[in-house]
């Protein structure tokens, strides 16, 4: 792919619509959080359950992320865009229509199919439409945007639940119109970037990576486990744990969970140049103790210690998730840095899955807060690990001081 002429294209409100349709993804991967207490009440099924549905997403999101994704090269970012939230008006009509686990499952898979769809797409697509063509100001909008977005998404959720009708019919209704929304600002969002010369065929996203930085992936790859891990309990079971430890309203439950996901969003604003090795040296000691007090809080049952912990972990999160996408994109050879990330977003989705199906199992036999309890300990002593491995590995130069023009667009931003 390569930029047509003309830096007329280049104003903010290309760059605006189209973070907003990476936004839209997010809103609506958040949404269904607060209702699964609603569903698992309505159909009665277990924690394991929720968690498989819940799992359903992360196909979704590897396949179109492997498979349909990487076309841009073939046709260029706005066609998979507007698959992208094509899929997302179709996820939430099946969740209107959703009356049972299987139809849960099936919604949750083609929000998980939008989400791989857009969000690596729309990344490259704001690369190319950033005014000053700076890479990093587009990875802490991506960033910002995703996790913010899914914030709104639980609380606007989370409010419908408390305070209208029939919260499992509005809060859809609005996100298929925020999707119809998107494809308008697709629509009306010139073509910036066309295949390049090389594009002639169907592309499938491999995973590659030079034994020469197989140690600094590793790391950025236990940065992004962590964050994966951490998104995947809390959009899921972390409700009912802190529900069943301290006894407080389903609306509050899912509130604790936003504020978590606001404050990665919000600390995008103050990250400025900590990035890379210094970004990850700072957020895993932050986000050991957050996982700690969020341990602490729960046999505790304080709502201050609580909240406390999601507030800290947002801004671990917040700088663990940048660190480690700044650090694989950095050291990443650009002749394999598409293969590189593909093995680096891998390992989280896999950490998005497998750890909330675990702790789902656990959950079914010592209670939610037991099995929460047990999550925090085992990811801390994880991040801990991951800390000291950090330190005491040193880091190739890469790609410091490269133009950003001279740069490959890559999908370096995907949650």
């Amino acid at each position: 792919m390569s930029p047509t002429d003309g830096v007329a294209e280049r104003t903010r409100g290309p760059f605006r619509r189209i973070a907003y349709v990476l936004a839209v993804t997010a809103f609506g991967a958040g949404v269904p959080t607060p209702l699964y207490s609603i569903y698992q009440r309505e159909y009665a099924f277990s924690s394991t359950v929720l968690a498989a549905i819940f799992a359903s997403y992360t196909v979704g999101v590897l396949l179109t992320m492997f498979l349909l994704a990487p076309q841009a090269d073939l046709v260029g970012t706005r066609p998979i865009l507007y698959v992208g939230m094509l899929l997302t008006v179709l996820s939430g009509v099946l969740f209107l229509l959703a009356n049972g686990v299987l139809a849960l499952a099936a919604a949750r898979f083609v929000s998980g199919l939008a989400v791989g769809a857009t969000t690596g797409t729309a990344t490259v697509s704001m690369t190319h439409r950033e005014p000053h063509l700076d890479k990093h100001h587009v990875a802490r909008v991506a960033v910002g945007a995703n996790f913010g977005a899914v914030a709104t998404g639980i609380l606007v959720s989370s409010l419908s639940v408390a305070y209208l009708p029939d919260p499992r019919q509005l809060v859809y209704v609005f996100l298929v119109a925020s999707a119809l929304l998107g494809l308008l600002a697709i629509r009306v969002t010139p073509p910036h970037y066309h295949p390049g010369p090389g594009a002639t065929r169907l592309r499938i996203r491999h995973i590659s990576v030079p034994r020469s930085i197989r140690a600094p992936f590793w790391i950025s790859a236990g940065g992004v486990a962590a964050c994966y891990a951490i998104y995947g309990f809390f959009a899921s079971l972390a409700p009912a744990a802190v529900r069943e430890a301290t006894g407080i309203a389903p609306f509050e439950a899912s509130a604790f969970v936003s504020v978590m996901f606001a404050g990665a969003a919000i600390v995008q604003i103050f990250l400025g140049q900590v990035r890379d090795r210094d970004a990850l040296l700072l957020g895993l000691p932050m986000l050991a103790l957050s996982l700690l007090l969020f341990v602490l809080s729960l046999p505790l049952a304080s709502l201050p210690v609580l909240l406390g912990s999601g507030v800290l972990m947002g801004v671990a999160v917040g700088y663990v998730y940048m660190g480690a996408v700044t650090l694989v994109d950095r050291v990443a050879p650009d002749a394999v840095g598409g293969e590189v990330l593909s093995g680096f977003f891998l390992t989280g989705y896999l950490s998005l899955a497998v750890p909330t199906l675990g702790t789902a199992f656990l959950a079914d036999h010592v209670g939610a807060a037991a099995s929460g309890t047990a999550f925090g300990l085992a990811l801390g002593v994880f991040v801990l690990l991951t800390y000291l491995a950090t330190r005491r590995t040193s880091l190739p130069p890469g790609g410091e001081g490269r133009p950003h023009e001279q740069q490959k667009a890559r999908p370096f931003v995907h949650f």
